[in-house]
């Protein structure tokens, strides 16, 4: 069943007019071949050999991302005399055999991510309701906010602290009444993610995701208008949000039960490691080292996720700015371990393949963060099936760059839910052939 057209720009060609470095698209659903990808870049006779055995007699030719034109379409010769029809149908071919079975397997792998993903949704959801009665709650100087919090932070801290793989998957979520208590939600799993990678211990996880999840809560004494306002703010503005850490400990503190160095992390979540940030101007290992993990997470997060879209960067882009703006600011070792837990491309990088295709980064692989798993951009399959698929299974594949929000075309940002904003959340993996946690 044919489902892809030709564009104005694309046409059909014949499987004979193929050559290394022409881009095609197959006119069949992906479900419909053996074939991992509805499009790719011609590069040597095999895969025209591979197509031909597949049955596979016409494609569509689309020149913007070929580097030669197809072969002239020869003359039809006069018939030859049929051969006899053979007694018994021909054998599936070996190679054509070993592809369906080769997809039939990455098949099951991809049924078993969207269930990963769907579940991870749900707590991740779960989590974020619960967000704003426990910020209302410590506000108030409730005694109960501590303790739900700590079921939060303790929750989310156990998946990183088990002997199964933590994946990190990027969210796909829509604005909500919550939307104000992602960046809480989004510094909290980084900074357990960064903190696991450290080796802090249990008790310093839970401190650091308490400090995570309130490390803005001063900024409730400070007028929306002045939060809100775009820059430039006047000195006495600058002055005024300045002292949200101050606030946020003082608000903590009405709770006897909070820990004393997460109330410090809140007081010293805006310093840096170059002895420029505030409050205290404090520099090196003066900061704690909770705060020190919680600077680069905040920063990070703030950077993916400006209220300005046109300021927000993608992740690979927050990352590369980090590094080379801010290198001095943060601690080195945290900044380049972050670096190497959320790979070169962190979830949330739009990218482009070496076969020509748009995919979005959805997670990082624990064992080999350079090969992270992608969703592929395939208009020929439902968005609530698309593909997704680990990068080390395909190592034909690669990503070639990573994309600016504003350059990718809307039907795309559609088909991944692509709001700009990179908000994260975690699932246990087994490693060893087990289910999920």
């Amino acid at each position: 069943m044919s489902f892809l057209t030709a564009t104005e720009t694309e046409k059909r060609i014949k499987i004979e007019q193929l050559q290394p470095g022409v881009f095609i698209r197959l006119r069949d659903s992906w479900f419909d071949h053996p074939f991992l990808f509805n499009s790719l870049k011609i590069k040597t006779p095999a895969q025209i050999e591979s197509l031909k055995k597949a049955g596979i007699a016409e494609v569509i030719y689309v020149p913007e991302k070929s580097d030669c034109q197809p072969l002239p379409l020869e003359e039809p010769k006069a018939a030859p005399t049929p051969p006899p029809k053979p007694a018994a149908p021909a054998p599936e071919d070996p190679v054509v055999k070993l592809l369906w079975e080769i997809k039939k397997e990455r098949m099951g792998k991809l049924k078993e991510k969207q269930e990963n993903l769907r579940k991870c949704t749900e707590n991740y959801n779960d989590a974020i309701k619960g967000i704003p009665d426990i910020m209302d709650s410590m506000l108030s100087g409730s005694q109960e906010a501590e303790g739900n919090a700590r079921i939060l932070v303790t929750r989310i801290a156990a998946k990183f602290l088990t002997d199964d793989d933590s994946v990190m998957h990027l969210m796909a979520i829509q604005e909500t009444e919550e939307s104000i208590y992602y960046h809480s939600l989004n510094v909290s799993v980084l900074a357990l993610m960064l903190g696991a990678k450290a080796g802090l211990t249990p008790v310093e996880m839970r401190d650091l995701g308490m400090g995570a999840l309130f490390h803005d809560i001063g900024k409730s004494k400070i007028d929306n208008k002045v939060l809100k306002k775009p820059p430039p703010l006047t000195k006495a503005e600058q002055s005024l949000i300045r002292l949200h850490p101050q606030y946020g400990v003082e608000i903590v503190a009405k709770n006897s039960a909070f820990p004393k160095s997460a109330a410090l992390v809140i007081l010293q979540h805006h310093e840096q490691f170059d002895g420029k940030g505030y409050p205290q101007l404090l520099s090196g290992v003066k900061i704690s080292k909770l705060a020190r993990i919680i600077s680069i997470v905040n920063l990070y997060d703030n950077l993916c996720n400006d209220p300005d879209p046109k300021k927000a960067m993608n992740p690979y882009q927050a990352l590369s700015y980090m590094f080379t703006k801010w290198k001095k600011a943060l601690d080195p070792e945290f900044l380049t371990l972050f670096i190497r837990s959320l790979g070169v491309y962190p979830p949330g990088t739009p990218v482009m393949l070496s076969n020509g295709g748009l995919a979005l980064v959805m997670s990082v692989n624990p064992q080999d963060p350079l090969k992270p798993s992608l969703m592929l951009h395939d208009p020929d399959i439902p968005k609530s099936e698309a593909v997704i698929f680990d990068m080390e299974d395909l190592p034909e594949v690669t990503i070639e760059k990573s994309l600016r929000a504003e350059n990718l075309p809307p039907e795309v940002r559609d088909y991944f839910n692509y709001t700009g904003k990179a908000n994260y959340f975690v699932e246990n993996i087994k490693k060893a052939g087990g289910g999920n946690v």
